[in-house]
């Protein structure tokens, strides 16, 4: 790919598109960043509609020289995408056909089982507080009950697997090789923002009887590791700026 071409990135606040800027960052590439909140329903804003049909983030432009540009929408695509094409250093791609299947296989594990379980837990949380006059204990009794019973612990079931892949690597640092790569760049939403980097929501999806830091010591050590990088750091401190100017 040309080595001219821009990126646009469509990142609402409190969303997967994150990590697509710590991507961006990561790789050195040149992107223009453009922000939308969320409404006071917690959702998605009416005007990334117009970028993609969904009306989800994260959502890219690739705008290529001589060609019409490209739209690319979901993190776990996104993320194969930009690397396979834009990492022209080897800087997140693989040294093994074998670790770059391990990375292929976090991708789709996160979307697909660990993000799903914290969403359906997420929206129990919000049912309750949405629940019209006088039917709040009922609809708490009935999304704890399914929390209890699936989501939690499949949650769980979940992050034990996690701790247990980088129990059995010399380093705990990163989840493929002893690198950073689109594995780590993928679970940072649903292991740091979703849990770790948020102690209260934590014990509320795993229904309060998990201490992560006790509990999850290697995915502990992950996290720690993940928020010193300086390419994570000044992920943060991007977006700590634009909102703050906004605010």
């Amino acid at each position: 790919m040309s080595s001219t071409d821009k990126f646009i990135l469509h990142w609402l606040d409190q969303s997967r598109s994150h990590r697509i800027l710590w991507l961006f960052e990561t790789l050195g590439l040149n992107y223009e960043l453009k922000i939308y909140k969320r409404t006071k329903e917690f959702r998605a804003p009416k005007e990334l509609e117009k970028v993609h049909p969904l009306g989800k983030s994260p959502v890219i432009e690739i705008i290529r020289e001589g060609k019409e540009p490209l739209l690319l929408a979901e993190t776990g695509h996104i993320i194969q995408y930009v690397v396979e094409n834009y990492d022209t250093t080897n800087i997140l791609k693989t040294s093994t056909p074998e670790e770059k299947e391990l990375v292929d296989y976090y991708l789709h594990f996160t979307e697909a089982s660990l993000q799903g379980f914290l969403v359906a837990l997420l929206v129990g949380q919000i049912a309750q507080t949405k629940a019209p006059w006088g039917t709040g204990f009922l609809v708490k009794l009935v999304t704890s009950g399914i929390n209890s019973q699936y989501f939690q612990p499949e949650l769980l079931k979940s992050l034990k697997f996690l701790e247990s892949q980088l129990a059995k690597k010399s380093t705990n640092q990163y989840f493929v090789g002893n690198k950073l790569t689109g594995a780590d760049v993928i679970l940072s939403f649903p292991i740091i923002d979703n849990l770790f980097s948020n102690p209260a929501r934590a014990s509320t999806l795993s229904g309060g009887e998990v201490n992560l830091v006790r509990d999850f010591p290697n995915l502990h050590a992950w996290t720690e590791n993940v928020l010193k990088l300086p390419s994570y750091v000044k992920t943060n401190e991007i977006i700590d700026k634009k909102l703050g100017s906004k605010l």
